[in-house]
């Protein structure tokens, strides 16, 4: 918002209501983080869209005005993503991913990578000649 950058927070926008409809398929097992998440969502729109953030706010059965409601505040401890998915590769091609803690060691990350069932299907009988691992994104598996 400090930004100006508009058609990236409504792209957002259209990914958080995305969210909350993939979620409402889960039924009642996640009613209360989709209520939080449509509280999160209405007050964010307010900048936006102050009517409908107040239908919104309303239909939820919030009390007061959104607009007086305060502004959400992010718990810094979730945004630290602890894992990352890298591609894999044998001889340069795509045949699957894996999803790693960030912290595992590199031959911890080479042996997963050799394990996964789409790769071993293409290394099996043949010579690995090397492993190439890039730090959260890539492992490339180079066989003869």
């Amino acid at each position: 918002i400090e930004e100006f950058r508009f058609n990236s927070a409504v792209a957002t926008i259209h990914e958080w209501v995305s969210a909350l409809k993939k979620a409402e398929s889960a039924g009642d097992a996640v009613l209360g983080a989709r209520v939080e998440g449509a509280s999160m969502l209405a007050r964010c729109v307010t900048p936006f869209m102050p009517h409908l953030a107040e239908a919104c706010w309303e239909r939820l059965g919030q009390p007061a005005f959104v607009s007086s409601a305060p502004w959400p505040v992010a718990d810094s401890a979730l945004l630290v993503d602890d894992e990352v998915t890298m591609a894999v590769q044998v001889n340069g091609k795509r045949r699957g991913e894996i999803t790693v803690p960030k912290s595992m060691e590199k031959s911890d990350i080479e042996a997963t990578a050799s394990a996964l069932p789409e790769v071993v299907n293409f290394i099996e009988g043949k010579s690995v000649k090397k492993i190439i691992v890039v730090p959260g994104r890539i492992v490339n598996i180079v066989v003869a």
